[in-house]
């Protein structure tokens, strides 16, 4: 059940972190809302207040202790994170935004090997060093540098990477179901958004905006806002379903599809070869990766299947992998918790 789970979450958050990068470049840039911070504060709170409303009875409030500490490093990343990338997304075109975003695997590959103890493969390594090397060449083609627009995405990779690390240990070591995990971020996350919105903006700007009346704002914006609560879910559920690099490089193919669709979208776009070029070459390392991924995981159906895995047991209550976590030094599991060298247990231990 847990590889339906992976999958099903991973095209869910695919299909969801596509939309809302579409809705926000409409409601910022062709309908000029005055304010990415307003658009992250009510993302935030819709996420909240959602979760309270359908969720209430998942969330174990009388059980926590400690919660705050806990959670608090992954809101104040989220808060950086949502900020960042909503202004990014304003300030340069989708192609170049979605190609500079790419540089956030390679910080999140050294990130699970150092904090999190993953160690892959080198056709991982090349995959990922693909997409940067594609990234970089895009980024020196763009003629329509912005050095405000590169800053907010490359805090916006930096954020991303402690997200999706703090995510994964959060789920794996604190046992967190994801809806809790959701809902105390988003509650804690909001006076961050809260502060800096009323720091930087001029809500006279978003009180009197004159598109409050046209409806077809009202879609993209409420669209905006909805499309966040199940954005951050189903990017729970996969990184929890997977590992932090897949679940980031399921982002990476998700903005190849941006990238050639964005070249239509927003008016902002400028072609040269060079860039077109450097988009091709991140596109081919992220079809390489999804690749060496898929061929991991047939290997790891074949070894259970003949018995040299144990079948993986999962809890059914938080779906998370409790063979796996047990034994998460000795067995490799790609596609559950993104581990891929590994030791068969029918391989003797040294001094046994």
């Amino acid at each position: 059940m847990s590889k339906y789970s992976a999958v099903f979450y991973a095209l869910t958050y695919m299909v969801c972190s596509t939309g809302i990068v579409f809705a926000n470049k409409l409601v910022l840039t062709v309908h000029r809302f005055p304010s990415f911070m307003v658009l992250a504060l009510f993302q935030t709170l819709f996420t909240a207040a959602l979760i309270q409303i359908f969720f209430a009875g998942e969330l174990r409030k009388n059980e926590r202790t400690g919660v705050f500490v806990k959670v608090a490093p992954l809101s104040f990343c989220y808060a950086i994170d949502i900020v960042m990338g909503i202004a990014g997304t304003g300030s340069l075109s989708l192609p170049m935004f979605s190609a500079l975003r790419r540089l956030s695997n390679f910080f999140i590959l050294v990130g699970e090997q150092l904090f999190l103890g993953v160690v892959r493969v080198a056709s991982v390594y090349a995959s990922v060093c693909l997409m940067v090397f594609g990234a970089a060449i895009a980024a020196i083609g763009d003629i329509t540098f912005d050095p405000v627009g590169y800053t907010y995405v490359f805090v916006n990779n930096f954020s991303t990477a402690g997200k999706a690390l703090l995510t994964k240990s959060r789920l794996r070591d604190q046992g967190f179901t994801s809806i809790e995990l959701l809902y105390y971020n988003s509650v804690f996350t909001l006076p961050f958004l809260l502060v800096i919105a009323w720091i930087t903006t001029d809500m006279s700007q978003v009180i009197n905006y004159s598109e409050w009346t046209n409806p077809m704002f009202l879609v993209y914006f409420i669209f905006s806002c909805c499309s966040a609560v199940l954005l951050n879910y189903s990017l729970l559920q996969c990184t929890h379903y997977t590992s932090a690099l897949t679940t980031s490089i399921i982002g990476v193919i998700k903005n190849v599809l941006v990238t050639y669709a964005g070249m239509f979208v927003g008016g902002d776009y400028v072609f040269t070869p060079v860039n077109f070029t450097g988009v091709c070459i991140s596109a081919t390392g992220a079809v390489m990766y999804v690749w060496v991924m898929y061929r991991q995981t047939q290997v790891q159906t074949k070894r259970i299947e003949i018995g040299v895995l144990p079948q993986p047991m999962i809890n059914q209550r938080t779906g998370q992998d409790d063979l796996v976590e047990q034994n998460k030094k000795t067995y490799s599991t790609p596609f559950l918790n993104g581990t891929i060298a590994a030791r068969s247990r029918m391989s003797p231990r040294k001094g046994e």
